[in-house]
C-alpha cells in the first residue's frame, strides 16, 4: 500500500525503471510530462536506457539495439506506430507497457466483437495480454525473441502532497457526443460517441489502479450527469467490484463536473501565482500542467522569437529532483504573491555573484530586484547548472509579473468585478451584453484579443446561471458582433484556418454555434438544488460576490451542522438500476442517504474538467479551517486558464 498519490506515481516509476536497462524506450506525450513531474529524461538514461525517443512512426532504433521499452496508452493508433517503429528496427525484446488497465484495451482491440462473457469471467486482461504479444511477435517476424505486456498505471502527477493531476486525460471534458448537456434525460455510457466513451472507461480504470495500489475502498458520490457515468463504471465493472472486495482502507471519493461552474476558471481575479504565469506564458511543450519559460536572460544565444525559436529550450517551472523548488511550485498555489517573491529573492540571494542587498533591508521584493540577481548570473554556466531550477522558477514568475500581459488582466479583472455589481444589484441583464459586444468592437483600442473577451462572456453566462434571462434582442447583436470579430480575428482564434480566409458565412455559423454553447453553459446548474447560484452576498454585508460551486460543496461537506447534500448522490441510491431503467439520475427523487463523505477517513475531490491552483488552495484551506480531522485530496484532469477552460467550454 502506498501513502499518498505522489507515492504512488514514484512505485510505479520505479517498476517503469526496472525494465528499462539496456532498451531504447519509446515514450508518448503523456507519459513523457508524467515522467517530467517524476524527475525527468536523466531518470531513464540514469537507470540504464542506451536512448531516449518519441512514440512516432517516424522514429526507429540502430542495428545493434535489441531490446526496446514502449511507454504508451495502447490505443489502435499508438499500436500502429509501435508496428512501424519495430518494422523499422532490429529488435529481439520488446517491453510494451501499457499504461491503460488492459481490460479496457481489450474492450477496445474488440470493439463490435460481443466480448461480454470473458468480461464478466474476468479473463479480460488475460485475453488482452496474449492478444498484444501475439502481435508484437508477428511485428518482430523471427525466432527466438521475447516479448513481455504489462501494465503500470502511469498517468498521475503530483504538483503537491494534496493536489494530484491526470495529463493523459487532459482533453476530458464533460460532453455528451460533443454537446454539453445529453439530448436524453436516460444516459448511459452509449449517450457518448465512441470516443467519450472509451475516455470514461480508461479515467475510471486508471482511479480503479490507484485506489488497488492504497489499498482503497471507495463510498462514491457524484455531481453531474457526465460524472454519474464515470461513477457508473467504477460502481460496476467487474474489476472494480473485485478490487473493492480486497481493499480495506474506506475513503470517499467526490466526482463533479466542471461544466456545472465555469466561473472560476474562466476568471481573471487570480490570486495564485501559479494561475497568473500559466495564464501569461505558453506551455511547455506537449505538456498540459507546466509552461515554457525563457532562458535567454541567461544565455548567451542570440534567440530571436523564443519559444518557437529551436537554438535554445525552454525552462519550466517544475523540478522534482530539487527539494527547494519543489517548496516553491506548492508556495506558487498556496502562499500570497509577496510571500512568493520574498522566497525567490531569499534562494537567489545565496547564489547572488553581485551581493544584492538582504531580505531585512528589503521593504519590498519586486521583480525588477529578483531580474537583477537572475542577470548577474548570465553566462556563468557554474552557477546556472548548480541552480537551473530556481533560475527557472525565477524568471517564470519575473516574465509573467512583467508581461505586457498583465495589463490586460487587470483590465479584465475590473471590467470583470464590474459585470459581477451590475448582474447582482439588479439581477437586471440589460446592459452587460451591451456592454460586451462594446467591447468586442473596441478590443484593438484597448489591447484585449478576442479569446480574452470570449472567456469574460463565458463567464458572464456561467454566472447569471438560470437566474438571469438574457434579451433576445442583445444576444442577437452580441452574435453579430461576434461574427465580424471573427472574420478579424479568424486566424489567430483557430490555428486550423491558417490556410484559407474565413468567410462572413462561416463566421456567422461560428458565432451562432458559440451563442447556443453559452445559452448550454448558462443552463448547466438547473439539475441542482441547492446549488443553482454562484453569486452570493459578501459577509461584509455590502455588494456581492463569486462562491464557486466547488467551495459550497465544501464548505457544507465540512459544516459541522451537517445540512443535507441535496445534489450530491451517493451509489447506494442505485446507479445500476437507475442506469438499467432509463430514468434520470439527477433529478429523481432523492431519499435521504445516510452515507456523508466525512464518514471515511480520506475524501478525493475530483473535477473532471480542469481547476485552477487558486481554487485548490480554498478548497484545501476550508477543510483545515474546519478543524475536522479528515483528509481532503484534490484532483482534476489539469489546470486550466480562462482562455483553455473557454476553448473547452465553447469547443473551440
Amino acid at each position: 500500500m502506498t501513502a499518498s498519490v505522489k507515492e504512488f506515481g514514484k512505485v510505479w516509476w520505479s517498476e517503469v525503471y526496472n525494465r528499462i536497462i539496456g532498451a531504447v524506450v519509446f515514450l508518448d506525450d503523456y507519459s513523457s510530462e508524467c515522467l517530467h513531474w517524476d524527475g525527468g529524461l536523466f531518470n531513464l538514461l540514469t537507470g540504464g536506457a542506451v536512448a531516449v525517443k518519441s512514440l512516432s512512426p517516424f522514429e526507429s532504433s540502430l542495428k545493434e539495439h535489441k531490446k526496446a521499452v514502449f511507454i504508451t496508452q495502447t490505443t489502435a493508433t499508438q499500436l500502429q506506430t509501435i508496428r512501424e517503429i519495430i518494422y523499422n528496427s532490429d529488435f529481439s525484446h520488446c517491453i510494451l507497457i501499457s499504461c491503460i488497465s488492459l481490460d479496457v484495451v481489450y474492450l477496445e482491440l474488440n470493439d463490435g466483437k460481443d466480448v461480454s462473457d470473458v468480461i464478466a469471467s474476468g479473463k479480460a486482461t488475460t485475453e488482452a495480454t496474449k492478444q498484444l504479444e501475439g502481435m508484437l511477435v508477428e511485428w518482430i517476424g523471427k525466432k527466438p525473441c521475447a516479448t513481455e505486456v504489462v501494465h503500470i498505471p502511469i498517468f498521475t502527477v503530483s504538483p503537491t502532497n494534496i493536489v494530484f493531476l491526470t495529463p493523459p486525460y487532459h482533453r476530458m471534458y464533460p460532453t455528451f457526443n460533443g454537446s454539453l448537456a445529453p439530448e436524453s434525460n436516460s444516459i448511459d455510457l452509449y449517450s457518448l460517441n465512441s470516443e467519450e466513451r472509451s475516455q470514461v472507461r480508461r479515467l475510471a480504470s486508471g482511479l480503479n489502479s490507484m485506489f488497488d495500489s492504497m489499498n482503497f475502498r471507495e463510498d462514491i458520490f457524484y455531481m453531474g450527469t457526465y460524472s454519474s457515468l464515470v461513477a457508473g463504471v467504477l460502481e460496476n465493472s467487474p474489476v472494480c467490484l473485485a478490487r473493492r472486495k480486497n481493499c480495506s482502507n474506506p475513503i470517499s471519493l467526490i466526482i463533479v463536473d466542471r461544466t456545472l461552474d465555469l466561473c472560476g476558471v474562466t476568471s481573471y481575479s487570480m490570486e495564485s501565482v501559479l494561475d497568473k504565469v500559466m495564464s501569461v506564458l505558453p506551455r511547455f511543450p506537449g505538456h498540459s500542467n507546466d509552461v515554457a519559460v525563457d532562458m535567454s536572460p541567461l544565455c548567451e544565444a542570440n534567440v530571436i522569437s523564443h519559444p518557437d525559436d529551436v537554438q535554445l529550450s525552454p525552462g519550466c517551472l517544475y523540478h522534482a529532483n530539487d527539494d527547494a523548488c519543489i517548496q516553491t511550485f506548492d508556495y506558487m498555489i498556496n502562499k500570497s504573491q509577496k510571500e512568493v517573491m520574498f522566497d525567490l529573492y531569499n534562494k537567489l540571494s545565496k547564489i547572488d555573484v553581485q551581493k544584492s542587498p538582504g531580505l531585512k533591508t528589503l521593504l519590498k521584493v519586486t521583480p525588477q530586484s529578483v531580474e537583477k540577481i537572475i542577470t548577474a548570473s548570465k553566462g556563468n554556466y557554474n552557477i546556472i547548472s548548480k541552480h537551473v531550477g530556481v533560475l527557472q522558477q525565477a524568471l517564470g514568475v519575473v516574465q509573467t509579473l512583467k508581461s505586457p500581459k498583465r495589463n490586460q488582466i487587470e483590465l479584465l479583472m475590473s471590467l470583470e468585478r464590474q459585470v459581477q455589481q451590475n448582474l447582482a444589484a439588479s439581477r437586471d441583464s440589460t446592459s452587460v451584453l451591451h456592454q460586451i459586444s462594446n467591447l468586442i468592437k473596441t478590443r484593438k483600442e484597448r489591447n484585449l484579443s478576442l479569446e480574452n473577451l470570449l472567456a469574460l462572456t463565458t463567464h458572464v453566462y456561467s454566472l447569471t446561471g438560470t437566474e438571469v434571462s438574457f434579451n433576445k434582442q442583445h444576444e442577437d447583436s452580441l452574435t453579430e458582433t461576434l461574427s465580424v470579430a471573427i472574420f478579424e480575428d479568424h486566424k489567430t482564434l483557430f490555428s486550423n484556418m491558417d490556410t484559407h480566409i474565413a468567410s462572413p458565412e462561416e463566421c456567422d455559423e461560428i458565432a451562432n454555434k458559440i451563442l447556443t454553447r453559452l445559452k448550454d453553459v448558462s443552463q448547466m446548474r438547473k439539475i441542482l438544488h441547492r446549488y443553482t447560484s454562484v453569486l452570493k452576498p459578501c459577509d461584509t454585508g455590502s455588494g456581492h460576490e463569486y462562491r464557486g460551486l466547488l467551495q459550497q460543496l465544501v464548505d457544507d461537506i465540512v459544516n459541522s451542522d451537517k445540512p443535507e447534500l441535496t445534489d450530491l448522490r451517493h451509489r447506494n441510491e442505485g446507479i445500476k438500476d437507475l442506469l438499467r431503467s432509463g430514468f434520470n439520475i439527477l433529478t429523481s427523487k432523492k431519499s435521504r442517504s445516510t452515507k456523508h463523505p466525512l464518514d471515511n477517513p480520506t475524501v478525493i475531490l475530483f473535477v473532471v474538467g480542469g481547476v485552477t491552483a487558486e481554487e485548490c488552495k480554498q478548497l484545501h484551506r476550508s477543510v483545515i479551517t474546519s478543524g475536522i480531522d479528515n483528509t481532503l485530496l484534490i484532483g482534476s484532469t489539469k489546470f486550466v486558464n480562462p482562455v483553455e477552460a473557454m476553448r473547452d467550454a465553447l469547443a473551440l
